[in-house]
């Protein structure tokens, strides 16, 4: 299928064959057929050559230095290549040496004939070649387009060679479809300036805001090279948000490094970039180039990570230090593979941040912004905040749909819920484990402790405080070791992480130590309450295990809990069989017993919704010795399925077969 005309004016055939002439002139006619297939011929001229064979200089000559078939198209791109060099104080003697820089980054069959030449290893010196048939010196040529490029206009490579001079997409871009009028009109389709942030900077307290913003401050008013600062963390942690407002705070303008290209006349972005990293460096420089002059621009180099993967495929390591290193315009550079880049990269960063996930109390404050005005309620705010792997992208995310569709209240607050869903369900990170429910609403009256209630208080207040207190929770099942966590966690407002054995433990030796790390340091970045459930399972004492790697995943449990920052609750039924060392690492061990008469009875009242007892029920309930609150949440929730008007009498059964399943288990003896 033929290209569209307008796709072969943009190839600007005639001049690309008029500067290839310039170069295959001064080889003989048997180096010519080897470098020129008729293929390359075609993407060079437009026109199916014969390039073989029985086919003199002359007549090749003839098919290169034809008629031009779109004379508008090229007076318009020669026309701006003329203002570009006033604009800009380019020599007008050496208007053809940057007329070939134009045209070579135009039409790539010109291109693919110097990579050809090399090749075939023939020693040619293009600069020579070009500024010898003008009659121009080559290196007062080679010092004009370096100047030009100090402007912005094109990015000359390290090594300083006419052929290696590149001009960014949007400039041939518009050096091809209309008129230049000034620079800024030229220059300003590099310039992308990124949104307006959507929040202050008290809305990262993760980050030292401080610091960041104090630097870039000062370092833009003295004019300071190399200011390149290097925000990492996981993903939709907020440093691109950061990144704006820090620059916002500074009062200074943040624009966007992007990868741009040019196909047939027309630019294209980051979609369809065939090598997006060496374009995004390509944009860099220019943009450093243009920029140099303004004290109020910084460069925002977002998901950075691929442009050092790249290096030395499609430039060079050592460029790539120097742009970090002198660059004359602050850039933040922003990645979420901070282990992408070698350590001779980051070191050349001046300032260097991980930007932790933020806690839940800034996500609730994020999420009130974001839903403002959909007529959500607390509650709600505080639910969102509490989601696993939410992320402040995402609920600016669902806050916008909702708007968008104009939804209110409950309608507004299903949509929201279904955003974050499938955003992290495709995502791979909605977790969507059963969560830990109480069936009756938490009593401290309720909770029987051997100890008596002043640890309790003691507890109560270093968890307010936010102290890194450890408190060992032991007794029967049901007994509300479980509950009181929870009951603190909620007093306080501090989100809990619950951790059961499944969380930890792995079949591939070494995983689980892996694991243990990551859950407390999540639970130290996130200030969240840890709860170690049926911690015997994780803890058992050392003399009872055989294996090397279950004996390392105590000993990284216990250095663990020493580290820990945080409250951290463990619940065990079985305290016997914990390590040693274990017990002496609690600054509280409280053991949890079965209710007391009167407690069963202010259970037994409150559950079935009664307000005295009959003396056949407070007989019965004084002798059942074994009862749990566990056991009346069962029994609460037995009861919102009976269909018996009066379910007394059921109760007392049910609570009757409870006491007994734990009644202690009489020795094997002879009958006496």
């Amino acid at each position: 299928m033929s290209a569209p005309v307008r796709g072969l004016a943009y190839k600007y055939y005639a001049l690309a064959s008029q500067y290839a002439w310039v170069l295959l002139d001064k080889v003989c006619l048997e180096d010519m057929q080897a470098l020129l297939t008729p293929s390359l011929a075609f993407k060079i001229t437009g026109k199916a050559l014969k390039t073989s064979g029985n086919v003199s200089k002359d007549s090749l000559a003839k098919g290169f230095l034809g008629a031009d078939d779109y004379p508008k198209v090229t007076a318009l791109l020669q026309a701006n290549i003329k203002r570009v060099a006033e604009l800009f104080g380019y020599p007008k003697d050496f208007l053809p040496a940057l007329e070939f820089i134009v045209v070579l980054n135009l039409n790539s069959g010109l291109k693919d004939l110097l990579y050809q030449m090399e090749l075939n290893q023939l020693e040619l010196d293009y600069a020579e070649m070009v500024a010898e048939h003008f009659d121009l010196n080559r290196y007062d040529m080679l010092d004009a387009v370096l100047k030009l490029a100090g402007q912005g206009v094109m990015v000359a490579s390290f090594d300083d060679e006419l052929h290696s001079v590149t001009i960014p997409g949007p400039i041939l871009s518009h050096l091809m479809s209309r008129p230049v009028e000034s620079k800024d009109d030229l220059l300003g389709s590099l310039l992308n300036k990124s949104p307006e942030p959507l929040f202050g900077l008290d809305a990262f307290p993760q980050a030292n805001t401080d610091l960041l913003a104090l630097y870039l401050d000062n370092a833009s008013r003295k004019r300071v090279l190399g200011v390149s600062v290097l925000l990492y963390g996981e993903p939709g942690s907020g440093k691109t948000e950061l990144a704006r407002s820090l620059v916002a705070e500074c009062g200074k303008v943040l624009y966007e490094v992007r990868s741009v290209r040019l196909e047939d006349g027309r630019l294209s972005q980051e979609l369809d970039a065939r090598y997006a990293t060496k374009q995004r460096i390509q944009h860099f420089a220019a943009l450093q180039a243009i920029l140099a002059g303004n004290p109020d621009a910084v460069l925002l180099v977002d998901e950075c990570e691929r442009l050092f993967i790249d290096a030395d495929t499609h430039y060079s390591k050592e460029a790539l230090h120097r742009l970090i290193e002198s660059c004359p315009v602050p850039a933040i550079w922003i990645t979420n593979h901070v282990d992408s880049l070698e350590n001779s990269y980051i070191r050349r960063f001046k300032l260097v941040q991980e930007i932790a996930s933020p806690d839940s109390s800034v996500l609730k404050g994020i999420a009130k912004q974001s839903f403002a005005g959909l007529k959500l309620s607390e509650k709600t705010f505080k639910e969102m905040a509490a989601i696993p792997n939410i992320t402040p992208a995402i609920i600016g995310n669902a806050g916008h749909v909702a708007k968008v569709v104009a939804a209110k209240g409950e309608v507004a607050k299903g949509i929201v819920d279904e955003v974050i869903e499938s955003t992290l369900q495709a995502c791979r990170l909605w977790e969507d484990n059963l969560e830990y429910r109480q069936q009756l609403n938490f009593d401290p009256a309720l909770l029987n402790i051997k100890q008596g209630t002043e640890p309790l208080t003691q507890i109560r207040h270093a968890v307010k405080k936010g102290h890194s207190v450890r408190v060992l929770l032991c007794g029967p099942p049901g007994t509300g070791k479980t509950a009181l966590a929870y009951h603190m966690a909620e007093q306080f407002d501090y989100p809990i992480k619950r951790v059961k054995c499944s969380d930890v433990l792995s079949k591939y030796v070494g995983e689980s130590e892996k694991q243990v790390a990551e859950l407390f340091q999540q639970a130290h970045d996130e200030r969240q309450i840890l709860l170690l459930d049926e911690v015997d399972s994780l803890l058992t004492s050392r003399d009872r295990l055989r294996n090397q790697h279950e004996l390392q995943l105590v000993s990284e449990l216990l250095t663990q809990l020493e580290s820990f920052t945080q409250p951290l609750f463990a619940a065990t039924n079985f305290d016997q069989s914990l390590d040693r060392a274990v017990l002496r690492r609690f600054d509280f061990k409280l053991e949890c017993d079965y209710l007391s008469a009167e407690q069963a009875m202010t259970l037994y009242k409150r559950v079935l919704s009664v307000k005295t007892l009959s003396s056949d029920e407070r007989e019965r309930l004084t002798a059942l010795k074994y009862l749990t609150p566990g056991d009346f949440a069962i029994l609460a929730r037995r009861l919102t399925f009976t269909t018996h008007s009066n379910p007394r009498q059921s109760a007392l059964s049910l609570l009757c077969d409870e006491n007994q399943r734990k009644q202690p288990s009489s020795g094997i003896g002879f009958i006496r």
